[in-house]
């Protein structure tokens, strides 16, 4: 992979490095019989191979400079454990991989499994948010058996190419600042911060749902699959306290903008914001309305767009207000990421999987206080709705407090799930 990020690249990758904070997102499949290496290490040269995930992020040498795609250095060794777990316990142990480091510009993925004790393994796999999104990271993995590209001998960007970038986006960055300076003389809000919160690792759920009972449930009540999530996912905020101070819950919805084809693009995706208040978190088909109401009525953010040139100016001091602000600000945003079915190739990638889900996660290495936040994401594979949920809060003082948020909001939207973790 060669050249620069794009600027929405860079801006989330920069991000991340003002917070001092790894967004990681991580793909589980719980697989029949027990782990196989050789199929484990071919997943992983695979990986290595493909576009999105056989690269690394080569920062910028000068203020102003782009940071760069360079190749992975080498390919990132497959740790097969040797002690079962019993099922129970799959999503410690996935939480546990999820703070094995990684890093953009050196190691962006591990790979790893472990058996469990009833028979069948986990494998789960952790990537740097910074390489690829969700939609990104399914197309690596469903490329599988399709050639890769061929040896990549990338000569590293030095100072004068940063100098030249420098100079060449100066004047973008310019009216960018001009535009800036302007919005904030008009009384704009400033960006304000997340309440912390003194935990660094989320308490997370897991359901597994059979997929035709679930569609069946969206059916029934005038709904969709997307539709049916973010009413469970906004139940959970509510149920967990995760809302604004008249109950309304607030969802950050991801919409995918990637184009077909496109495997350099890191973030291809917007945002949308869904209000839903307290007495319709439960009503489907009006989250169905309103979900119909905002993705056809939605448009770009020229604003954000048109700060972009400036990000690759800004030191990382001035960069960590915005960031904290784009996590949600001082609103109890929930992340509500509906991946949809994804292809068997993906599913079976490991070997013959039950299940698969998905979940966003966050490292903070030296880090002693992090933002509240609440992240939901259900993925539909191998027969199975697997809805995973991830929160961060004082409030919260166990596992337990979030299974049964997840429990109690799928019984009430009649989805009943086959399997709770």
């Amino acid at each position: 992979m060669i050249g620069a990020l794009s600027l929405l690249d860079i801006a989330a990758y920069r991000a991340q490095r003002a917070l001092g904070s790894v967004v990681l997102a991580q793909v589980t499949w719980l697989v029949d019989g027990p782990p196989d290496p050789d199929r484990l290490r071919a997943l992983a040269d695979h990986l290595a191979a493909a576009n999105q995930t056989g690269r690394v992020i080569v920062p910028a040498s000068v203020l102003g400079g782009r940071d760069h795609w360079g190749p992975l250095p080498a390919v990132p060794a497959v740790e097969v454990e040797d002690d079962p777990i019993d099922r129970v316990d799959v999503l410690d142990w996935v939480d546990e991989r999820a703070q094995v480091p990684i890093t953009a510009t050196a190691r962006p993925w591990h790979l790893a499994a472990r058996p469990l004790t009833g028979g069948g393994h986990a494998v789960t796999l952790v990537v740097s948010h910074a390489l690829t999104d969700g939609i990104g990271l399914v197309n690596a993995l469903t490329s599988l058996g399709l050639p890769g590209p061929g040896p990549r001998t990338v000569r590293r960007p030095g100072p004068l190419t940063g100098l030249q970038e420098a100079v060449t986006g100066l004047p973008s960055a310019v009216r960018a600042a001009v535009k800036a300076a302007r919005l904030a003389r008009g009384g704009g809000p400033a960006p304000t911060a997340s309440p912390t919160t003194s935990r660094t690792r989320p308490h997370t759920a897991l359901a597994l749902i059979d997929s035709a009972a679930w569609h069946a449930a969206a059916a029934a009540q005038l709904g969709s699959s997307n539709a049916l999530f973010v009413s469970v996912a906004a139940q959970v905020a509510a149920a967990i306290g995760r809302v604004a101070t008249d109950g309304t819950a607030l969802l950050g919805i991801p919409v995918n903008e990637r184009a077909d084809g496109d495997d350099v693009t890191a973030n291809a995706l917007a945002t949308v914001r869904l209000n839903l208040p307290a007495d319709r978190i439960r009503d489907v088909a009006h989250v169905r309305a309103e979900l119909k109401r905002i993705l056809s009525s939605r448009e770009p953010d020229a604003s954000f767009a048109a700060a972009l040139p400036l990000v690759p100016y800004l030191p990382s001091a001035a960069l960590r207000p915005l960031a904290q602000a784009a996590l949600g600000g001082a609103e109890p945003v929930t992340s509500a990421s509906h991946v949809g079915v994804v292809p068997r190739s993906l599913a079976d990638a490991p070997g013959p999987a039950g299940a698969v889900f998905m979940n966003l996660g966050m490292q903070h290495p030296g880090v002693t206080e992090t933002a509240e936040r609440l992240n939901c994401v259900a993925v539909e594979a191998s027969g199975m709705v697997a809805l995973h949920v991830g929160a961060v809060a004082d409030r919260l003082t166990d596992r337990a407090e979030v299974r049964s948020a997840l429990l109690a909001a799928l019984r009430a939207v009649g989805a009943e799930p086959r399997e709770l973790l």
